[in-house]
């Protein structure tokens, strides 16, 4: 018996395949191809540079012509929907308009944190009530976020979310 065995004692069917050689042998064909072996038949073949009336093919079959008419090839319009037309968006709809005490929270919320990350980086600069105003403005900002939110859904449905 040729083959290997397993660590039971039974006869391996596959014997082990040297990886290496195989990979090599696949980079080798990749790097350098053989003109002479074609991998589709000639009258498939298009990247070849050769004239179509050309009857010397490698592989000694009959060249295209004499095996009756090729393929036919559609050569597509350049311009089949209109690529030179400017597609001009629709304007978008206009930004809705925040009420004033909206426009402070968010500022707030915002430039509070802003000022305190500026006092870390410059210490010393800014002065210790401006801290602290910062830091007012914040948690008020925040609270006032919380205060508008609405306290039900705006759903009205039936049921109780998403519906598949």
């Amino acid at each position: 018996m040729s083959g290997e065995r397993d660590r039971d004692g039974t006869e391996d069917p596959q014997p082990e395949i040297d990886v290496e050689s195989a990979f090599a042998a696949i980079v080798a064909r990749y790097a350098d191809p053989d003109p002479a072996v074609s991998t589709w038949p000639v009258a498939e073949d298009l990247l070849t540079g050769t004239d179509s009336t050309d009857s010397t093919d490698p592989t000694g079959a009959e060249p295209p012509s004499a095996l009756g008419p090729g393929p036919v090839v559609a050569v597509p319009d350049p311009d089949p929907i209109g690529l030179d037309e400017h597609y001009e968006p629709p304007e978008p709809p206009p930004l809705p308009h925040a009420d004033l005490a909206s426009r402070l929270t968010w500022a707030a919320v915002i430039g509070g944190p802003l000022v305190l990350l500026l006092a870390a980086v410059l210490p010393g600069l800014i002065p210790s009530f401006v801290l602290a105003l910062a830091l007012l403005a914040f948690v008020a900002g925040f609270v006032v976020m919380v205060a508008r939110m609405p306290n039900e859904r705006p759903f009205d449905g039936p049921d109780d979310g998403a519906v598949v």
